[in-house]
């Protein structure tokens, strides 16, 4: 080392780990550690070496050695930083003494994030993928996989299989579990089935492939990531998206990453949103025929709430569409005292999209802080809203507010359900919605028309919806330390599921009350880890869990099945299919219901949490169910 990176190493500033005494066993290379290992500093590194090292190692291993497994110079830190900086004599390794002193180190930090990122199966029997999905793929997908988040675009949730019916699904039996390699207790991901394969993300911020037929692992992804992350409920992860032969993970550390979906070998990364604002990812992003459309979470940390889209082969942005408007956006007026800075927004669940109209569908969270509406004066959009944006340029076509100026924390984060119904003798292209705030709502997707709306659990905050669904507020409904139906909220983010030939939507609900309560306006401030929500809400009473079968049209109840409980076990979403069931998992426990009755007709035991929904694949030509719980993958046939 020079005396001039000695000197900048050795400043206190500098962050760099020095050992002075090499002990036993512990190399001068192993006691010198990378301060640059933040989500940035890896994407600056990641920059750096496309603009001076990937014309070279450009992953093939024609040109210069692969450098995501262990390298022949050394794989410490300091090893690498010297290659970096001198090059390797009488090689095409080139000194890059050049760069200044942080950018050769932010390039380590980047190949060691490659070395740990991929690790493929030793098992020389496993099958050599050949993933091609192409948007005409997801627009009309094939029965026997599925492709996206929803199961297909419009967010249903509907398999088209029919060979499980209520007369044989009591024969259901595991084809194959499979335990993930996780420290992580929830898992909440929708897997994805492509041919043969099934793709799922694991917590923090890996991806794993697997055989269908056998369960065998086929290659496993992994990304480390920084500690003290703004997370409000855990190192969740919903899922990925596919496009071509890619697969997308949002992490939450603000990056979206391309995974090469044959061999799991990383292809691009680009940062989202940064973490130090608060923001975190969580959802699976949603692809479309030219884009992949990415969330963010984050809403009580006071962010600022936006979507993004971005090209499937570069990553680069597209577009942002912030979802807290600011001076000179329409809906700014919205917001007084400035709040909009931290107005919140979150865009966390995927949304949906009508390839026909060329629109995305998605659902925006709470306002920030959650809970204390004082400090934030007006109707607070886009909060609480659904949002259709112009899936070419991310300008809004319109946007309907469910729970304007809300202060129980109602996030509109659930999955827009689009369909064509008849209302009041004309057939519409509609969103069927089940919102947080406890109505059901029909809207026209074209217009953003406000068509039916009607309680579908216990409400005492609103008086009815008007005749632009607007809600009526009752005397008493503001967090003032009363008590509240629906409470925590009528549903959640967990999935429903709707049956077009029968004319039902299918909802995980959720009867309760809560007591709310509020911050001083004079005390509003960000508490522990950055945290923003002025007071917040206390159940009464235990919640109640249910899937009720409505009416899409109308939101008439048409059965209710009680969902099984569990003490620390949670519910997660549905999945309706042609065979006539309704696939849901609640308190630890898979079930089957009878889509015409709510009839329970098998259960079995999974031994742990119940966070995620059910999907339905082919295996081998017949019909299989796959969900996650506890920390391991289940998959079902006959």
């Amino acid at each position: 080392m020079s005396w001039s990176e000695l000197l900048q190493m050795t400043n206190p500033s500098s962050g760099f780990v020095l050992t002075t005494t090499v002990t036993e066993g512990r190399s001068l290379d192993a006691a010198v550690s990378n301060p640059f290992v933040s989500a940035e500093d890896r994407a600056s590194g990641a920059d750096t070496f496309r603009r001076n090292c990937a014309a070279c190692h450009d992953g093939s291993g024609t040109h210069a050695p692969l450098l995501d497994r262990p390298l022949r110079h050394g794989d410490s830190d300091l090893a690498i930083y010297k290659v970096v900086r001198d090059g390797i004599p009488a090689t095409s390794m080139a000194s890059h003494a050049d760069l200044p002193f942080d950018d050769r180190w932010k390039v380590v930090s980047y190949i060691r994030s490659l070395q740990a990122r991929t690790s493929a199966t030793s098992d020389d029997n496993a099958p050599h993928l050949d993933i091609r999905v192409k948007g005409d793929d997801l627009i009309a997908p094939n029965s026997g996989q599925w492709l996206t988040y929803s199961g297909s675009l419009d967010g249903r949730r509907y398999s088209p299989l029919s060979e499980i019916t209520k007369d044989n699904v009591p024969r259901l039996r595991v084809r194959w579990i499979s335990q993930l390699d996780t420290d992580d207790r929830v898992l909440e991901a929708t897997p994805l089935v492509i041919g043969g394969a099934l793709f799922t993300s694991v917590p923090p911020a890996g991806i794993v492939a697997f055989d269908t037929i056998s369960g065998k692992v086929i290659w496993k992804y992994d990304r480390p990531l920084p500690d003290n992350l703004p997370m409000c409920c855990g190192r969740v992860n919903r899922g990925v998206a596919v496009l071509g032969s890619t697969l997308f993970l949002g992490t939450l550390d603000g990056v979206l990453v391309a995974v090469d979906a044959n061999t799991g070998k990383e292809v691009w990364e680009t940062q989202v949103a940064k973490p130090s604002e608060g923001l975190t990812m969580t959802g699976a992003p949603l692809a479309t025929s030219n884009a992949v459309v990415v969330g963010v979470a984050g809403g009580e940390f006071g962010i600022r709430g936006f979507l993004a889209a971005y090209d499937p082969a570069s990553g680069k942005q597209l577009w942002k569409f912030n979802t807290i408007p600011g001076p000179g956006e329409p809906g700014h007026e919205t917001w007084k005292n400035d709040a909009w800075q931290t107005g919140g927004g979150p865009t966390w669940v995927t949304g949906s999209y009508d390839p026909s109209l060329d629109l995305v569908y998605w659902g925006v969270g709470n306002p920030g802080p959650d809970y204390n509406g004082d400090v934030r004066p007006g109707d607070n959009l886009y909060t609480n809203s659904a949002v259709a944006l112009h899936a070419d340029t991310g300008k809004l076509a319109w946007h309907f507010q469910f729970t304007p100026h809300d202060e129980h924390d109602w996030d509109s984060n659930q999955t827009p359900i689009l369909t064509d119904l008849t209302i009041n003798g004309v057939k519409r292209k509609v969103i069927c919605w089940a919102n947080r705030n406890g109505f059901y709502y029909v809207l026209d997707r074209v217009t953003g028309e406000f068509l039916t709306g009607v309680n579908f659990v216990e409400q005492n905050w609103a008086d009815g919806l008007d005749h632009a669904g607007r809600p009526v507020l009752s005397a008493g409904a503001s967090t003032q330390g009363r008590l509240i139906r629906p409470g925590g909220g009528g549903t959640n983010w967990q999935n429903p599921a709707f049956d077009q030939g029968r004319g039902l939507v299918f909802v995980p609900t959720t009867e309760g009350a809560s007591i709310f309560t509020k911050t001083d306006p004079d005390n509003v401030q960000r508490g522990e880890g950055g945290l923003f929500v002025a007071s917040g809400a206390a159940w009464v009473s235990p919640p109640v869990r249910a899937v009720r079968a409505l009416d899409a049209a109308t939101g008439e109840r048409k059965w209710e099945f009680r969902s099984p409980t569990a003490k620390n076990s949670g519910y997660g979403g549905l999945l309706a299919t042609a065979g006539g069931l309704v696939f849901g998992a609640s308190g630890g426990v898979l079930f089957a219901l009878d889509s015409a009755s709510g009839q329970e007709l098998w259960r079995v035991p999974l031994g742990g949490e119940t966070r995620a929904a059910p999907i339905s694949f082919t295996v081998d030509g017949r019909q299989a169910i796959a969900i996650e719980a506890g920390r391991a993958l289940f998959v079902f046939g006959p």
